[in-house]
């Protein structure tokens, strides 16, 4: 999919086609869909919804990244690859951050 994109000479910002954003669109309709059905119909037993929920969510993540934000591993994005590993690493100390702190305030005030 990567291959579809348009580069900008100058900044090297991609730009995704009207193929790209439709079958992204398409994916990600899907993907809600099912993880909407799974949760709503209880189709899963608690441990394998949440299980599955997550790989969901990962793989919507996935389809967001490389059909929308049109980040990939080309050179002339690399910037962006940076950029964005940065982000992730800041959110995911935020995000394991909160919990700790959540659960040993759960087990602080047993």
């Amino acid at each position: 999919m990567a291959k579809e994109h348009l580069y900008d000479k100058d900044t090297g910002a991609a730009y995704g086609t009207h193929k790209t954003y439709l079958v992204g669109f398409g994916l990600s309709i899907i993907i809600t869909i099912i993880a909407f059905s799974l949760v709503g119909f209880k189709l899963l037993p608690p441990t394998g919804l949440y299980i599955a929920v997550a790989i969901l969510a990962l793989i919507q993540f996935y389809v967001q990244l490389v059909f929308f934000l049109h980040l990939s591993t080309d050179s002339k994005a690399r910037w962006n690859m940076i950029s964005f590993i940065f982000t992730l690493v800041v959110v995911l100390i935020l995000v394991i951050g909160t919990l700790w702190i959540m659960f040993n305030l759960y087990t602080m005030m047993m």
